[in-house]
């Protein structure tokens, strides 16, 4: 599902953080650090809208010059794991790169093995590039956890996206493919010649840029879409490691490509039947 990440004030943020309230269910899809929206100067609010309803919402603080703080997120329940939180966690470290802040903070709760959605919740932010702070240990119940706004892939995507906006697009994805498959020649010419390993390194950095114009030109977010990637490709080698242990391997270092593929095959098969 496409969002449309737009900034709203702060009496539409505290009417729709109340919609999100009234349907509150304890699930992974509704985080809140336990603070409340308040109406200052120093933090914007952002809902993810699709069509004409708002799904969902993010408080976004400034409480230091060099540091964004999350104090409030929050997702209706018919549009929990859909995509919405990501949206809008993509959208939030775009507009904190902007304002050149450079660490990205939040407060959860503590993760508690018999409480799934605690962990959950936590686990989102790790999947965000968030780490717990003072080694994880918590604070009333509360476990801080920071980002470094130093992550190429956004700025990349940050950069993209103003390109666009500013008018300098591509016409069609047609000519998106066409640059990539050139892209791809230029880098087996490169290595074909053994040429230096800057000269192909440029090149592999082309491709990935022209991969990620074609997922933003087809509506993609490119973090939510490599998300989409790691859980798929985790999920087939936990397949693939199972099966190398049913046939009594420890590992499939040393083996010829041909059984490697069969295995890969097989696993393929198994988590789509899933």
């Amino acid at each position: 599902m496409v969002y449309k990440i737009e900034f709203i004030s702060a009496t539409s943020a505290l009417e729709l953080s109340a919609q999100i309230r009234a349907n509150w269910v304890k699930c992974d899809e509704v985080i809140d650090s336990n603070e409340f929206i308040e109406a200052t100067d120093l933090q914007v609010y952002l809902a993810a809208r699709v069509k004409e309803k708002q799904v969902g919402l993010l408080n976004l603080k400034f409480p230091y010059s060099a540091n964004a703080h999350i104090g409030w997120l929050g997702v209706l329940p018919d549009y929990q794991g859909r995509g919405a939180r990501t949206s809008l966690m993509h959208a939030a470290y775009v507009y904190a790169k902007q304002q050149q802040v450079q660490t990205m903070t939040v407060a959860v709760v503590s993760p508690d093995k018999e409480n799934n959605e605690y962990l959950k919740s936590y686990q989102f932010y790790e999947k965000h590039g968030f780490q717990p702070l003072l080694n994880g240990s918590s604070e009333a119940g509360m476990v801080y956890m920071l980002k470094p706004l130093s992550n190429p892939l956004c700025d990349l995507v940050a950069l993209e996206k103003n390109a666009r906006w500013f008018g300098f697009d591509w016409p069609n994805q047609a000519m998106i493919i066409e640059q990539i498959i050139s892209e791809c020649d230029e880098i087996k010419e490169a290595l074909e010649l053994q040429e230096p390993k800057e000269r192909i390194q440029e090149e592999i950095g082309d491709l990935l840029h022209s991969v990620l114009s074609l997922c933003l030109f087809t509506g993609f977010e490119p973090e939510q879409t490599l998300l989409k990637t790691v859980e798929k490709f985790s999920a087939r080698m936990q397949a693939l490691k199972a099966i190398t242990r049913e046939r009594g391997l420890v590992t499939l270092k040393g083996q010829p490509i041909k059984l490697l593929l069969m295995l890969w095959a097989e696993a393929k098969t198994r988590t789509k039947a899933c």
